[in-house]
This record gives C-alpha cells, structure tokens and sequence, in this order.
C-alpha cells in the first residue's frame, strides 16, 4: 500500500488505494488503520491520505545500510566537488534505474533528482549501461516489459538501440543529450563489482554549461570515479 503512493498520486482515498490495488474497501480500511497507527501516513482533507516524513527517514536508514551507497559516498563527494555537478548514483531496483543516492553541488544552478526516483527504463545513459550489464535473455525481457509499458527509446528504433547500448557497455561509459528531460546532458560511466555492473554513476548537467572539451573532462572524471568505486568493491 505505501508503494501505491507515488509522486504523480501523493494522495489518495480508500476507495482509490482499493481500485489501485485491487482488493476490497473494508481490508484497506483496516491497512490505513495500522499505518496511521505506525506513523508511516495520515489523514487530509476530504478523506485523502499520505505519506508522513516518517517515511523517509526508513528511506535513510536503508541507504546507510546499504553498502554500496557507504562505500560510493566519499568518491562521490570528492568528484562532485572536482568539477562542481550533481553526482548521482543509480542502479536497477525491481526491473527500473532508480536513483539511490546523490551528491548536489551549491552552484545555484544544478539539477537534481529524488533519491528513489525511477527514471525512463529505455532513455538516458545509466538505462542504457544497466541494461547492457543484464544477461542476454534478461536484457530482451527487461526491454519486452518497457516497451509493452509505453516506454520508448529514443529516436533510433530497437535495434539501434540495442547497438548503442552493445557500444556503450563496451567502453564503460555513455552519454545522453535531452533524452530525458530538455536542456540536460549527463554522462554516466559503469561501476562493476567483479565483472557485473551493478550500478552506475551519473553526472546531470545544464547543457548550456557543456562543451565539447567540458564533456570530455566529465566522462574522463566520471570514469575513473566509478573505477575507484569498482575497485573499492572488488570489481
């Protein structure tokens, strides 16, 4: 049920969660009970619930015990610093790049994912990485699922995509220009742990910051980054 509200649907009543989750009223009534009575949501107005801030400190508490967000923190941090961009780390999470931690740089113009926010499962540069790090029949069902969903590549059909996510795992690196939202870049570069990506590091910028001598510094810092987070992990 707490994964029934998300940022397109912040609020909801009974009859909505129930319709979303299909099951009966009367079980959501008694589900709503218990999570107001954990703290984890409350009431509004007219009947509509939502999540409390309860719920991000679980959120939290789940990256520090995650190992791989301890282990990226610091490197992050570091390249954020070096060359002034958000730095984000991003990895799949049930079937979908999630952003699962990140590092935001003070200049007054960045740009900025939620933690925990997926992002489009066939476009921009981590989506492309993390697909390729699947097993070939794991890579076809991941892109069967996305396209059944609506989801769509960017403007070079499925087999070019397909070449471009070949030739992008193959360096380690790739980038994206406005494929996702307008006026950003972003590089990403792979993190592996043994010979298997299991995450990406990304770097969203403002494109009118970007040059061509700019994008080579960025992807040459993002990937010796996530070569110091890969061999922090073992890869």
């Amino acid at each position: 049920m707490l994964f029934a509200f998300t940022e397109q649907r912040p609020v909801a009543s009974v009859r909505e969660l129930a319709a979303a989750l299909d099951i009966p009223v009367p079980s959501v009534h008694r589900y709503v009970a218990l999570l107001r009575d954990m703290g984890l949501i409350e009431e509004g107005a007219r009947g509509q619930y939502h999540l409390t801030m309860r719920v991000s400190a679980l959120n939290r508490a789940a990256r520090v015990a995650t190992p791989l967000v301890s282990i990226a923190d610091p490197y992050m941090r570091e390249l954020s610093g070096e060359i002034e961009e958000t730095v984000m780390l991003v990895r799949l999470v049930q079937g979908l790049p999630v952003c699962m931690h990140r590092v935001e740089t003070p200049r007054r113009i960045r740009l900025s994912f939620e933690i925990g926010q997926h992002l489009p499962p066939l476009r921009g540069a981590s989506a492309r990485l993390l697909l390729g790090g699947l097993a070939p029949a794991e890579r076809q069902r991941y892109l069967d699922r996305a396209l059944e969903s609506g989801a769509r590549p960017p403007e070079v059909g499925t087999e070019g995509f397909l070449d471009l996510v070949e030739q992008d795992v193959r360096r380690g690196w790739a980038i994206s220009n406005q494929e996702i939202d307008e006026g950003v870049w972003a590089a990403s570069a792979a993190i592996t742990e043994g010979s298997e990506i299991v995450a990406t590091l990304s770097v969203p910028c403002p494109a009118f910051r970007m040059s061509e001598e700019r994008g080579k510094i960025v992807i040459e810092q993002a990937m010796t980054t996530a070569g110091r987070i890969s061999a922090a992990l073992g890869g």
